[in-house]
């Protein structure tokens, strides 16, 4: 190890730059207090200036090598990572992702696992592999989980539910942002409360446009209108939070689903102002990992009949996502390229945006495999050095993979699995499913009038109740936050009528009163039926009635009887 270099200090750094950690920075002496300084003050910085946090990443790194600290140099350069990400650097975050995995394993630094794939997370959100993506950061929870760290906990539970956005899922999202919001209301740490909090609700918003664009794709206008309603009151509640505790790249992205929202509304001029004022703080924040932001304007441009600025717009952003090489929000762009070519008239154009698009799906999957093999022999080296205990965590891992930690029943993968079997054809006795959705009325205000523990048990007796109802065969699953889906084997189909009946009746007619004292509860049921290999449109017409139950006015089956 060569001699110490005397350390530098940090220049041009932002307005609004911490001065605690600038003066940890300034007086730690050097070697290993000095790196961690630095890690932190770049974290603190990186929503203020991406080149700061990269110059004090850099020197967080150079501070570590030459103190011989592993565990600084793996904080700087999980930080690095995130940076590089973020600036449209994604060859850089990667090395930067596979040297701290490399240090961390060769050093034994187990707990620092969870923040390293956090960030490898990042890297497969780029290449567009979001199963790989949604895989690390289900990796990343346990670790934490399992470590005790909240802000990983809490970081893991904002990014699923980015991920899940981000592949269409609102419901998996807001499954996430449900245990984020348990998880925040156990903090104790006023910061931790406030960062994850911002998380939560820019993460929330962005589920209720993938809800609102689902609906309208739907032909449901009056759902379209409540998931915009609601996407809007939580940007106020992030906009209040965002008073209290400003941070840029949580603002730009706030502005980027309020143009979305008022656009779904029919809001035109509005959505125009939001998408200017995104555009123009995504320029002086210079990030490029959100792609969201980039696509607001030209968006809201078609909508208002100025495709030609739209196809601007578009192709601007088109030349920036394929210098960093990503392949599938390229072919997202180009999509919505042949669609406006074709509106104009221009099938010429369409049809080579169209070819183009093709082109890049086979990149895309190219660039899959090679991530999938670039990670590969580091996968093996951690397995080899967990192989001691491969059975029991085999055994463990089964079991959770397809159960809900909460109230026992089966999880979104468990139900998926269930359902394929189902799917395959009908048993002895029965050739029709009947699928049901049982949402419980008004879940939220148990949470705020008592408490989320409160809530978590409700959510175990619902679970109790819908499990001592139904027989034996029946697929039975918590599917996000209070709602629980069934799907039963049936001989005709007025008993899939009765099976959601006796739901609803176990759940109103149950004592609530040790819980709930002075508060009843009830909860609303679509159903539907369908031949085993018609189970996926059962399941959307169960929903679908599910929201007509509701908007029925709640603690009713649709359709009745």
């Amino acid at each position: 190890m060569s001699a110490p270099c005397a350390p530098q200090s940090p220049q041009a750094l932002p307005p609004g730059t911490p001065a605690p950690l600038l003066a940890r920075v300034q007086a730690a002496p050097g070697g290993e207090a000095r790196a961690l300084a630095l890690v932190d003050l770049a974290r603190a910085v990186r929503d203020l200036s991406l080149d700061a946090a990269l110059d004090l990443g850099e020197r967080a790194l150079d501070e570590a090598l030459r103190a011989d600290s592993p565990r600084a140099a793996v904080l700087a350069l999980v930080g690095l990572g995130f940076v590089s990400a973020s600036l449209g650097q994604p060859t850089r975050a990667l090395d930067a992702v596979t040297r701290a995995q490399a240090l961390m394993q060769d050093h034994g630094l187990h707990d620092l696992r969870s923040a390293v794939v956090n960030v490898r997370a990042l890297t497969r959100v780029i290449s567009g592999n979001l199963p790989g993506a949604d895989q690390d950061l289900r990796s990343a929870l346990a670790l934490a989980r399992e470590n005790g760290c909240p802000l990983d906990h809490g970081h893991a539970l904002g990014n699923l539910a980015w991920v899940a956005n981000l592949r269409g899922d609102a419901k998996g999202a807001l499954h996430h942002l449900n245990l984020l919001e348990e998880h925040v209301h156990d903090q104790s740490d006023e910061p931790l409360r406030a960062s994850l909090t911002l998380s939560l609700h820019e993460n929330r918003a962005h589920a209720y446009v993938v809800l609102a664009r689902e609906a309208g794709r739907l032909g449901r206008p009056e759902a379209v209108q409540q998931a915009t309603q609601q996407g809007l009151m939580v940007l106020r509640a992030a906009g209040a939070a965002l008073q209290a505790t400003p941070h840029p790249t949580t603002a730009l992205l706030c502005g980027a689903h309020r143009a979305a929202l008022r656009l779904l509304c029919g809001d035109l001029d509005g959505a125009l102002q939001a998408a200017h004022e995104t555009q123009a703080l995504n320029t002086e924040l210079q990030q490029r990992l959100y792609l969201e932001p980039l696509l607001c304007l030209p968006e809201v441009l078609a909508a208002r009949g100025e495709t030609a600025r739209a196809l601007a717009g578009y192709t601007e952003a088109l030349d920036e996502v394929r210098a960093q090489g990503r392949h599938r929000d390229t072919q997202r762009i180009l999509r919505r390229l042949s669609e406006l070519h074709e509106a104009r008239g221009d099938l010429e154009a369409a049809l080579q945006a169209t070819r183009a698009a093709l082109a890049e799906a086979q990149a895309a999957q190219d660039q899959i495999s090679e991530d999938a093999q670039r990670h590969l022999n580091v996968e093996l080296r951690q397995a080899q050095a967990d192989a001691s205990s491969w059975q029991d965590r085999l055994r463990c891992a089964e079991v959770e993979a397809r159960q809900d930690p909460l109230t026992g029943v089966l999880n979104r993968r468990g139900l998926e699995e269930g359902l394929r079997a189902l799917q395959d054809g009908g048993g002895p006795g029965w050739s029709l499913l009947a699928a049901l959705f049982v949402d419980i009325d008004h879940f939220k205000s148990v949470n705020d009038r008592f408490s989320h523990a409160h809530g978590d048990r409700v959510l175990q007796a619902v679970a109790g109740l819908l499990s001592g109802t139904v027989r034996a065969g029946t697929l039975l699953g918590r599917y996000g936050g209070e709602e629980f889906v069934l799907v039963a084997p049936i001989r005709a189909p007025g008993q899939a009528h009765d099976l959601a009946e006796r739901c609803r009746r176990a759940i109103e007619a149950h004592d609530w009163s040790g819980l709930l004292p002075g508060v009843g509860l009830s909860a609303s049921v679509g159903y539907a039926v369908e031949r085993p290999g018609r189970l996926s449109l059962a399941l959307q017409a169960a929903d679908d009635h599910l929201y007509r139950a509701k908007a029925a006015g709640r603690n009713r089956v649709h359709p009745p009887a």
